[in-house]
C-alpha cells in the first residue's frame, strides 16, 4: 500500500503555513498572502515541487492570510481551488468579506473555486 507524503512549510507571522500532499495528485493546501507568493513559490521549487505539476490548491478557510497567493496561482498555473461550499459561494460572487481583508492590509486578488 503507498502512503501519501506530507510535506509541512512553517512561514513566518503573520502568513499561515502552507502544505503539499502527494499521493496519486498533489495538493497545495493554503497559499498564504498575496504579497508573499513569490516566497510561496520559492519554497516550494527548493522542496522539488513546481506549482505546474500541483493539481489542485485546497483552502482551509478564506482568512487572507491563506488564500491571498490564489488568484496568482489560479491565473498563472490553471489551477482549480477547493473550499467549502458556503465559503467558495461567497468567495465566487465577490463578498466584501472574503474578497478582500483590513486585517493586516492583504487584500485578497479574486479567484474562483470549484466547491
Amino acid at each position: 500500500m503507498k502512503t501519501a507524503n506530507i510535506m509541512f512549510f512553517e512561514r513566518p507571522f503573520p502568513s499561515a503555513n502552507s502544505i503539499v500532499i502527494q499521493d496519486d495528485q498533489t495538493f497545495l493546501v493554503d497559499t498564504g498572502f498575496g504579497s508573499d507568493v513569490l516566497q510561496a513559490e520559492k519554497i516550494l521549487s527548493d522542496a522539488g515541487i513546481f506549482p505546474k505539476q500541483l493539481n489542485s490548491i485546497i483552502n482551509t478557510h478564506y482568512h487572507s492570510d491563506h488564500v491571498g497567493g490564489n488568484h496568482y496561482f489560479q491565473q498563472r498555473y490553471d489551477l482549480p481551488i477547493a473550499a467549502h461550499l458556503w465559503e467558495g459561494e461567497m468567495v465566487n460572487q465577490c463578498d466584501l468579506e472574503s474578497c478582500g481583508s483590513q486585517y493586516l492590509d492583504q487584500p485578497v486578488e479574486q479567484y474562483v473555486t470549484n466547491r
